[in-house]
């Protein structure tokens, strides 16, 4: 008859075979799963790569400004275009009811001396 003893130790060996089995396969799966993420680590790299050189090349300074010439209409800034900040009016203390809609009650609008030339088609009669 077979020990008792032997008969653990046998039981023993076998449960560790199984775990070790179970385990290696575990373990490749794991590193099958660590080689995909470095892959797609190293796809996402290699797109930064490509996205920084796409900016650099459309924002190269002859470029934009040839597009900022063909596209836009801007001209530079003439002095009569510019005013003094003594020159813009002032808004009234209560715009709480200006802002909902009615008419301010103590606001009165600038006079006409103090509304400079280029300001006063902007400047709302009552």
């Amino acid at each position: 008859m077979i020990r008792r003893g032997a008969i653990f130790w046998m039981v023993l060996a076998v449960m560790a075979g199984i775990g070790l089995f179970v385990l290696k396969y575990e373990v490749a799966e794991m590193e099958d799963r660590l080689a995909d993420i470095n892959r797609q680590t190293l796809a996402n790299l290699e797109a930064v790569h490509v996205l920084k050189a796409e900016w650099s090349y459309l924002n190269r300074p002859e470029r934009l400004e040839t597009l900022g010439r063909s596209l836009l209409s801007l001209e530079p800034v003439k002095s009569r275009q510019t005013a003094r900040i003594a020159d813009i009016p002032i808004r009234p203390d209560n715009i709480s009811d200006s802002a909902a809609g009615e008419p301010a009650a103590t606001a009165t609008p600038p006079a006409a001396d103090h509304v400079p030339p280029l300001l006063a088609k902007y400047r709302r009669d009552p």
